[in-house]
């Protein structure tokens, strides 16, 4: 096939170029910086700028694509101020717009768009499994995954199959949380959030890009799917089975005040409680090709050079 990629130079991005790759896809790159993009992603066959927040994705770049895999966003990273809240929530809804805009222009249009989103749609639901149908939570982050997935739905009316993936927190070498989880580990000061009771919905990279790979070429799967591994965790669990496989400490809690004076809403939304289940995915027949967390932070742990062992 021929796919279309926004955010390819992002964390999942360039590893979501290598795997199409790999299988022989076509890809065709719309990124704000070609020639940044030419050093991060050398996969491409095709690549071309676009600047989403100013106009349309330009036209010429759908010629023969048959799917849309839209990625990019702002970082959530950080504390949330009015001007980082501000290029959250634009960079995906005005972004989205401009993309489903382009395809709404087209003579021919691509089959299937996958558009990400996340698992911060949802509400705190305590002990509660959460599933594609739960209720959707009234924080910023909330309100952002609305928005950006009510832009997405805005090219089914044209035809197109949208499938939104709302990740959970996505593991992998080189960037997303563990970047920023590993230092205190690594120096023995690690440890739960808050009471560490709280569920945790988390998914290893390579199932990200594997469940975007399957939407892609699956044509019945559409509507949300919960990109979460079918094993959620409490965040205490989370944090020791990290701390256990560095062969450090994780016993310095990190107090409920002191995460939300130092992140701000960011700080409480770690500290909510959504036991995230992928059952869309599941009944789809998708098979996590890491559902466990053990063995999904050992190969994120483990060099590319070394083979890890069973956990």
């Amino acid at each position: 096939m021929h796919v279309l990629i926004t955010g390819a130079t992002g964390f999942i991005g360039t590893r979501l170029c290598e795997r199409l790759a790999q299988d022989g896809h076509t890809l065709t790159i719309l990124a704000r910086n070609p020639d940044s993009a030419l050093g991060r992603v050398t996969t491409a066959d095709r690549l071309f700028p676009w600047l989403p927040m100013i106009s349309l994705a330009p036209l010429r770049v759908f010629e023969n694509v048959d799917a849309v895999v839209h990625l990019a966003g702002e970082s959530i990273a950080g504390r949330w101020n009015a001007d980082k809240k501000h290029a959250i929530m634009d960079s995906r809804v005005v972004g989205t717009r401009n993309l489903v805009g382009a395809i709404e222009e087209l003579e021919t249009r691509p089959s299937v768009m996958v558009s990400a989103s996340a698992v911060g749609y949802y509400a705190d639901q305590g002990e509660d499994e959460i599933t594609e149908e739960s209720p959707a939570a009234t924080s910023f982050l909330a309100d952002v995954c609305r928005a950006w997935e009510h832009e997405a739905l805005q090219a089914e009316p044209l035809g197109v199959r949208v499938v939104r993936l709302r990740n959970a927190v996505v593991l992998g070498p080189g960037g997303g949380a563990l970047a920023a989880m590993l230092p205190p580990i690594k120096r023995g000061l690690g440890g739960p959030m808050g009471n560490g009771l709280q569920w945790w919905p988390w998914v290893h990279k390579d199932d990200v890009v594997g469940l975007i790979t399957y939407a892609i070429e699956n044509a019945a799967l559409d509507g949300a799917v919960n990109a979460a591994s079918p094993q959620p965790v409490r965040q205490r669990d989370f944090a020791r089975t990290l701390a256990k496989l560095l062969k450090r400490p994780a016993f310095i809690r990190a107090p409920s005040f002191a995460v939300k004076l130092a992140l701000g809403e960011l700080g409480a939304e770690l500290l909510s409680s959504k036991r995230v289940i992928p059952r869309r995915a599941r009944d789809a027949g998708y098979e996590f090709r890491f559902p466990e967390l053990g063995s999904a932070l050992q190969d994120v742990l483990t060099p590319n050079d070394q083979t890890p062992s069973s956990s």
